[in-house]
């Protein structure tokens, strides 16, 4: 399994470092780059890394698996790994290995073979050293700091390979003194790690063996260790431009990793909670240096821990006590704070706060009362009311049980018009116009629906060249007017309504279609990798190219629903 650095972030679990192919910035040419994805940042390059021969920059390529990145060129290779998560250690021979840094301000020699460098607008300070071979620096200064820092790593004269270590540490101004094991020691242990996690990551057929791997380094690199407002060890989004986690990414990272690592699987659940308001709101995203909370995410969590107690055993009774209370404040937020009109059917105020950014169902404006909005609710509820048995609270669970009974009822009189869901405006209740395939999130509710509307939808979704295309659903009709091929939730297939729809139409017994979903999503994920979103009509990936609910998905689906 190769990794393209160029498209997917090269990194290790815990770690907030990535090394990453990137294009030309400003006044930062292309090339491999040292990243740094902490958000009290002004730069997020930390060093540009070249080949040397005979002290000159030379061509190469890079070589990526889970465990090793390898520059190779035509006289002789680097290989770097992780050692740990702030840690990289590489090899080389026949050739040297040049670490340009970006805007440091200044290093300093420590002893031979030892450097401290300085990268202020990086927030981090990096120790370099030599545990075999040498180390040159150029660093000259201009009055005030260094024009440039350079770091040249290569072998002794009598030599033909060189290895060193390059250390950040950003929480103090003294490098803690440590030793390091041998590359080929560290080398072993990273592998062994990763063997593993992969050992232990959800089984698909063997045809999909190669994109299994590549989706279970995803899901092992994304993770951060606990710092700053990460209170958990947490799978960010992405390791490339999305490096935080939103309030409904979270969920389907979580479900991936329920049966391999319940006690992750749970911190992944439970890490937006850990920034809970005191009116029960959910931020819209975290990382280390920012709590954002502009928008909302859907009330998913309710289906994904319910998902979780059905299909794994790690959800002890500890952990429904921990989320009992959390997950009440959560769905009380939407019953009190989002019913401008007082009609009993919560309401969205922003595309944002559904997930469906741009879906054209708020095309005409907000706010709007959209039934995928109930149903999450109404299982919510229903999952509240078994944690409430669960945890012995039975009058808690009469309560909630009540009020999913009444909010159903409510739901399907308000949005069903000729056995249609429609959503509608919040106030006027004026149906909107849309295509959009989040109109079809009510499945979920399996035979609560009645059975001529739900007919009438899983109907729509098997015609050929409606939503359903060879790779998936689109998130919008193709025939609509307001499709765009590239036009986020306004066409490409996306990973979640896949494993919504997938999941729904499974539990109605539609046994082979929800495989047949399954299968042309994963062999979408085959075909063009771990992308944000694909082009519905041709495959192609679009946006971020390495997304962790992509990767979730596709193990998900492909261990559970072909």
């Amino acid at each position: 399994m190769k990794v393209d650095v160029s498209r997917i972030a090269w990194s290790y679990p815990g770690s907030y470092y990535t090394l990453s192919q990137m294009t030309a910035y400003q006044d930062e040419p292309e090339g491999l780059y040292i990243r740094t994805l902490h958000k009290d940042v002004h730069r997020s390059r930390i060093a540009r890394l070249v080949v040397l021969h005979e002290g000159q920059a030379i061509p190469y390529r890079e070589e990526a698996t889970a465990t090793s990145l390898s520059l190779i060129s035509d006289f002789g290779s680097v290989k770097l790994i992780f050692e740990g998560t702030n840690t990289i250690q590489f090899y080389g021979e026949n050739v040297g290995l040049g670490i340009e840094f970006i805007r440091a301000s200044h290093a300093v020699p420590v002893r031979e073979g030892q450097c401290d460098v300085n990268c202020d607008g990086q927030r981090e300070r990096v120790r370099m050293t030599m545990l075999h071979g040498k180390m040159a620096i150029e660093s000259p200064w201009n009055g005030d700091n260094a024009d440039y820092v350079h770091v040249r790593c290569e072998a002794q004269p009598t030599d033909s390979s060189f290895e060193g270590v390059f250390e950040l540490y950003r929480d103090s101004m003294v490098w803690p003194e440590r030793t390091y094991a041998s590359f080929a020691e560290s080398l072993a242990n990273v592998e062994a790690s990763f063997a593993h996690y992969l050992d232990a990551a959800p089984k698909l057929p063997a045809h999909y063996s190669e994109t299994r791997e590549l989706a279970a380094y995803v899901n092992w690199m994304s993770l951060v260790k606990p710092y700053g407002h990460m209170l958990r060890p947490t799978m960010y989004a992405s390791k490339n431009g999305m490096s935080g986690i939103w309030s409904w990414d979270h969920c389907f990272h979580a479900m991936a990793v329920a049966e391999q690592d319940p006690d992750l699987a749970w911190h992944q659940w439970m890490t937006l909670f850990d920034h809970q308001d005191a009116f029960g709101t959910l931020p819209d995203t975290i990382s280390d240096g920012y709590i954002i909370r502009s928008y909302v995410k859907p009330p998913i969590h309710g289906f994904a821990l319910q998902w979780m107690m059905t299909h794994t055993d790690g959800i002890t009774k500890d952990m429904l006590a921990e989320a009992y209370s959390p997950l009440s404040k959560w769905t009380n937020f939407w019953l009190k704070h989002r019913d401008s009109d007082g009609d009993g059917i919560p309401e969205y105020h922003n595309g944002n706060d559904s997930g469906w950014d741009n879906s054209t169902i708020f095309y005409e404006g907000i706010p709007l009362e959209s039934p995928d909005l109930a149903t999450y609710l109404i299982i919510q509820m229903e999952t509240l009311a078994t944690i409430a048995h669960k945890l012995g609270k039975v009058e808690d669970a009469r309560q909630w049980t009540k009020q999913a009974d009444y909010l159903l009822a409510n739901m399907l009189e308000h949005f069903i018009v000729d056995d249609v869901l429609c959503a509608k405006r919040s106030g006027s209740h004026e149906i909107v116009d849309s295509k959009s395939l989040i109109m079809f999130i009510p499945l979920l509710l399996g035979e609560r629906l009645p059975k001529s509307v739900r007919d009438r939808m899983i109907e729509e979704l098997k015609i050929e060249g409606a939503f359903l295309t060879k790779y998936g659903l689109s998130s919008e009709r193709l025939d609509s007017d307001k499709y765009e091929e590239d036009g986020y939730w306004r066409g490409p297939i996306w990973a979640p309504p896949m494993f919504i729809l997938s999941h729904a139409l499974r539990e109605l017994g539609e046994i082979s279609f929800s495989q047949e979903l399954a299968r042309r999503f994963c062999d979408l994920v085959a075909l063009s990798g771990m992308a944000e979103n694909f082009h519905a009509e041709t495959g192609k990936p679009l946006r971020d190219p390495g997304i962790v609910w992509t990767s979730s998905v596709f193990l998900l689906l492909g261990s559970k629903y072909l």
